[in-house]
């Protein structure tokens, strides 16, 4: 939610470690490095229990029920994998009309971004959402310009607040797509924190108060304003469905490149299992090498924690669309 009364509530960095790990684990982390540093705390965790004598892995029969249950549950994961997929497929399976249809319905959108910026739009997300954030800010200076000339003081002050609470948020938004990189999830990152309801509320509201006393190019600027935020919320939902499709095919590609190791691995552990006398090797490299079998069984799981994570904190922050909102998506 943008701020309304001063431009450190505009920001949505936090000022606490535990917000900002909460913000690195839900959105800005690396996935992999999230996945392996899981995996890999249940490796240390299970060497230390070993070492310490607390699960000295005496007796093999508890492993040989815990690597089955790995197998299993990979497995299982292949077919959440192959459910991804089909979920993929049916989405993008689409007939000759309904495709020109989709597309007319992008070419148009884009097309009147560019009538009102006067410019080409960019085809990559990154130039595309700052060209959007440049019309808002323009418009609502406007805004602030035909205000000084028919309103009261009072009505002056409040579109001045209205107009620097918005610029304040278009600045952040344009400063942090510039900063991050021109992938999709940068982009649509910038824009997970408000989908501007409030402020659109408050042009309402604004122009109920005060409509007596406003001209008409002060109406048709806050026409051309409201106008702006509805068409960055269109562009936020259009690149999160963009994200979500990418993101999770990803996600089923790289489940199965961590599930054939995993099994691999759980399955070579069984086998040494097998042997009559036991594992061929002694207590103490027993007490390492099947944790770090445990760790490897378990990256599958890892991964799909990690992006499953992130991708619910996106649906849950993008869920309302222009003109209402969530708790979730004020943050």
């Amino acid at each position: 939610m943008v701020g309304s009364t001063s431009e450190d509530e505009a920001k949505p960095v936090s000022d606490t470690a535990t917000a900002r790990l909460k913000q690195w684990l839900l959105l800005d982390g690396d996935r992999f490095v999230i996945a392996a540093a899981i995996a890999a705390a249940f490796g240390i965790a299970y060497v230390a229990l070993s070492i310490v004598g607390i699960a000295p892995i005496a007796n093999g029969q508890p492993l040989f029920y815990a690597f089955s249950g790995l197998i299993s549950g990979n497995f299982t994961l292949i077919t959440v994998v192959v459910s991804i997929n089909q979920l993929l497929l049916s989405q993008e399976l689409q007939s000759p009309g309904e495709l020109e249809s989709e597309i007319e319905d992008t070419v148009d959108y884009r097309e009147e971004v560019e009538a009102v910026s006067n410019q080409t739009a960019p085809a990559e997300p990154s130039g595309f959402l700052r060209l959007v954030v440049e019309s808002a800010r323009r418009d609502a200076q406007r805004l602030g310009g035909t205000a000084i000339d028919d309103l009261s003081a009072d009505g002056r002050d409040e579109v001045d607040e209205i107009v620097t609470d918005l610029t304040n948020e278009f600045d952040r938004i344009d400063g942090l797509v510039a900063e991050s990189g021109s992938g999709i999830f940068n982009t649509l990152s910038t824009m997970l924190e408000t989908n501007f309801a409030h402020e659109i509320q408050r042009l309402e509201e604004f122009r109920r108060a005060h409509g007596d006393e406003m001209s008409a190019d002060t109406d048709d600027a806050i026409d051309d304003l409201l106008n702006r935020l509805r068409e960055m919320d269109i562009a936020r939902q259009y690149f999160k469905s963009v994200y979500l499709q990418v993101e999770l095919s990803r996600l089923s590609r790289y489940l199965f490149y961590a599930g054939i190791p995993a099994v691999g691995t759980a399955i070579a552990a069984l086998f040494v299992m097998t042997v009559a006398t036991g594992p061929p090797f002694g207590r103490p490299v027993r007490a390492v090498v099947f944790p770090i079998a445990v760790a490897v069984g378990v990256l599958p799981l890892t991964i799909l924690f990690s992006y499953i994570l992130r991708t619910a904190t996106v649906t849950e922050r993008t869920a309302a669309i222009t003109p209402f909102t969530t708790p979730e998506q004020e943050v």
